[in-house]
């Protein structure tokens, strides 16, 4: 017990004023969200394909591009290009003639970015690799960067890769000002930390995770010496005075939330650390697709052509053997597949050939119909999906789910019990995007921050605590704080500790 007190109270100190800002940013962040650029705005503002610039099939430009582990035709500052990642870099070659393109200029990125935004630019930056808005790696393939700054009234800023010239982060004014005091915080979202991945994902769970250790430490503490109290018979629930009687109670009070918060954060940090990962097997992800050969060998010129009518950006993938190219454009979702049987075009791929695509990934069970989710399903929120994902039940020895995009058929998420369990655990206790809530804003803010002021309270007040023991701290009372403690006592009445 001893122990138990030492390390609460010296680890409080160093970690209360985190758990403060930790409680006052993630209040900011109900209100203001991280910059994002949705990918329905990114599909409807982007530029359009000009389809008569594509003489190139997709096998042939993959094979310029040597085969890359991803292919799309955009258009790209006037000119229609295909473009590809390979060892983690994207890679653009002309629609035309497969030639191998230069990165944009400034001066093509002021004019994406005019177009994309219908305004004008007033500054274009040198291209550059990290700020605060583009450290997440999902932006590695993508680098360097142009900043353009658009003449709006809101500060619009809009970031356009100088490799495929596509326009792929969105920020304003207000958004930049609230999240430096919001996520930025909340996530320790630095840039010297965060374009490390390992180094700030590592840094982010032990941190969290001492943090977890030093709150269950002052739950057991706080319970225990209320529990004292209760058998000495005294009428008051705390044995402390002054600031750490506050402290104490608001623990009573807020500890359990606390605990839930500061642990379901730790959670967010799991990265498949304890739980599944959601993605499927190597080998059943091989098999949903039908790997067989080199990708979009069965869309001719004719299906790229009309695949890209009026569309912004067109994907190529492969489903149960078929080769498909899926659509976005303004008000436009179009999937043309080309299979050994024939071409379907619609909206989306039929539910018989996502259907066979599964029985392939695993023959053994029984694969469920597909079907749309709820509104308020809190999975498709907690993976971060697109809306209108379909999802499939998979009935076998451990029964699980599946979410497929219904336009491309990627296979998005295996949803396991224990990924399923992580979704819980991890965004609905940390975020209250409960079924029920989540298409409730309103209820859900009102229900959210009551226990983030309760916890900011209870943070304040350690941090206040341990600036007063730091400023009184002597040798000698550390040695009598640390004999009461060794008798079991946490505080008395009348006695400051």
């Amino acid at each position: 017990m001893r122990l138990l007190i030492l390390f609460h109270r010296w680890v409080g100190v160093v970690l209360c004023l985190m758990f403060a800002a930790w409680f006052a940013t993630g209040a900011m962040m109900v209100f203001v969200a991280f910059p994002a650029l949705p990918g329905g705005d990114r599909a409807t503002h982007s530029e359009r394909i000009a389809p008569g610039q594509v003489t190139l099939t997709p096998r042939e430009a993959a094979a310029r591009l040597g085969d890359p582990s991803d292919l799309r035709l955009v258009g790209r500052a006037g000119q229609a290009a295909y473009l590809g990642t390979r060892q983690g870099h994207a890679i653009a070659v002309a629609a035309t003639d497969g030639r191998v393109l230069a990165p944009l200029d400034a001066t093509q990125a002021a004019q994406v970015a005019s177009a994309f935004a219908h305004a004008h630019a007033a500054s274009v930056s040198e291209p550059f690799d990290y700020d605060q808005w583009i450290v997440h790696q999902q932006f590695d393939p993508l680098r360097p960067f142009y900043r353009v700054r658009l003449a709006s009234d809101d500060g619009l800023d809009l970031y356009v890769s100088a490799r495929t010239g596509e326009v792929v982060q969105r920020t304003r004014r207000l958004e930049r000002a609230a999240n430096w005091v919001g996520s930025v915080i909340h996530w320790v979202y630095y840039v010297p930390l965060r374009r490390s991945f390992a180094a700030w994902d590592w840094t982010v769970w032990i941190g969290a995770l001492v943090g977890l250790a030093s709150v269950s430490a002052g739950l057991t503490l706080g319970v225990r010496a209320t529990l004292k109290m209760q058998r000495s018979r005294r009428s008051s629930p705390s044995p402390f005075r002054g600031l750490m009687r506050w402290h104490h109670l608001l623990g009573l009070v807020a500890g359990l939330f606390v605990f839930a918060w500061i642990g379901s954060g730790w959670l967010s940090m799991d990265h498949a650390r304890l739980f599944s990962s959601g993605e499927a097997s190597r080998a059943a992800a091989a098999a949903y697709v039908g790997d067989d050969g080199p990708a979009a060998t069965r869309l001719g010129l004719a299906d790229v052509q009309t695949a890209a009518r009026g569309a912004t950006r067109v994907e190529f993938g492969r489903v149960a053997g078929c080769d498909v190219a899926a659509s976005v454009g303004p008000g436009l979702q179009r999937s043309l597949a080309a299979c050994p049987q024939g071409r379907q075009d619609g909206a989306t791929l039929s539910p018989a050939l996502i259907t066979a695509a599964l029985r392939s990934a695993w023959p053994q069970a029984r694969i469920g119909p597909l079907s749309a989710l709820r509104a308020d399903s809190p999975y498709p929120k907690a993976e971060g999906l697109p809306d209108g994902v379909l999802r499939a039940k998979v009935d076998g020895a451990e029964p699980f789910s599946v979410f497929v995009h219904p336009a491309s058929g990627k296979l998005l998420v295996v949803m396991d019990r224990s990924r399923a369990a992580y979704a819980w655990l991890y965004y609905m206790v940390h975020t209250y995007n409960y079924p029920g809530l989540s298409d409730r804003p309103a209820l859900r803010i009102t229900i959210l921050l009551v226990p983030l002021a309760l916890g900011f309270a209870f943070a304040v007040t350690g941090v206040l605590a341990g600036l007063r023991r730091l400023g009184s701290f002597t040798p000698h009372r550390q040695e009598g704080l640390a004999d009461a403690a060794g008798e079991g006592l946490v505080g008395s009445p009348g006695r400051r500790v």
